[in-house]
């Protein structure tokens, strides 16, 4: 392959020997790709900035039989807002950890690149928790594994639809994360694992896999159905894709700790 130029995004970043960096990149083309940044931990590394953490950057590196080489790189967004918010790192440190774990080498998979590239960008302005949702609602269906909505996936027949306007006195949605998908409540009874969900949870999960996440952002949603989507899509995560991502624990405990600040449980050194 020799010498090739990608737009990237930095996944992953550990510390090298003594002035070294291993990445795992995201790129358009070429898919996930591991590469060495030789020398940039150096103050006058003329990388330092094409490399860190989260950017959205243009290189031109050199193919190897394990690791590339980044000869030369150009940042276009380094979203410096993330790491002056722990909600916001936490949010992209799992948007980042979901795609390194989900994805093989050097699979090109350019709708996911452009995906992980808009919440980037949408992080800055958008509620981290609910834009969380959205990514891992549209990274399932990127990745082939999008939740069946319309119909029993048991039965093959009629399985959930919206409420009529003004109707809130409904049952649970029955779903199998097993099958991946809604059951009828006659297959529900015989499922084993059948997981209840109300009603305007899967129609927020249906909202948002539909819609542009330029728009799903601004939606609002009441509490119960944010922390009912979470355990559900993270569940569903972690049966199909077969990980837990180590990021969720850090997001977990900045909710905590905020949730603590906003009771009064913590408060600030006088």
């Amino acid at each position: 392959m020799g010498i090739y130029k990608e737009e990237a995004i930095v996944l992953r970043s550990m510390a090298y020997g003594e002035t070294d960096r291993i990445l795992t990149l995201f790129t358009r083309g070429a898919g996930k790709v591991a590469a060495i940044a030789k020398g940039v931990r150096k103050p006058s590394s003329r990388l330092r900035g094409a490399v860190q953490l989260f950017s959205h950057t243009h290189l031109v590196l050199y193919a190897g039989r394990t690791l590339d080489t980044i000869t030369q790189g150009d940042a276009d967004e380094t979203f410096g807002f993330i790491e002056q918010d722990l909600d916001r790192l936490a949010a992209a440190s799992c948007f980042t950890e979901l795609i390194d774990r989900l994805t093989m080498d050097k699979q090109p998979l350019p709708k996911l690149f452009q995906l992980l590239l808009a919440a980037l960008r949408s992080l800055e302005g958008a509620d981290p928790d609910l834009l969380g949702r959205i990514f891992e609602a549209k990274l399932l269906a990127a990745l082939g594994y999008q939740p069946q909505l319309d119909g029993c996936v048991m039965g093959h027949h009629d399985g959930w639809q919206a409420p009529a306007s003004g109707v809130v006195d409904v049952g649970p949605v029955w779903f199998s994360i097993e099958r991946g998908g809604v059951l009828c409540p006659d297959c529900a009874a015989s499922c084993s694992g059948a997981l209840p969900l109300s009603p305007a949870t899967v129609a927020v999960l249906a909202y948002f896999l539909r819609t542009p996440l330029d728009r799903a952002v601004r939606a609002r949603v009441e509490q119960r159905s944010r922390s009912e989507l979470a355990s559900f899509l993270r569940s569903f995560i972690t049966y199909h894709g077969d990980v837990r991502p180590r990021s969720w624990q850090f997001a977990g405990a900045c909710k905590d700790k905020a949730k603590l600040a906003t009771d009064g449980v913590l408060t600030p050194p006088a």
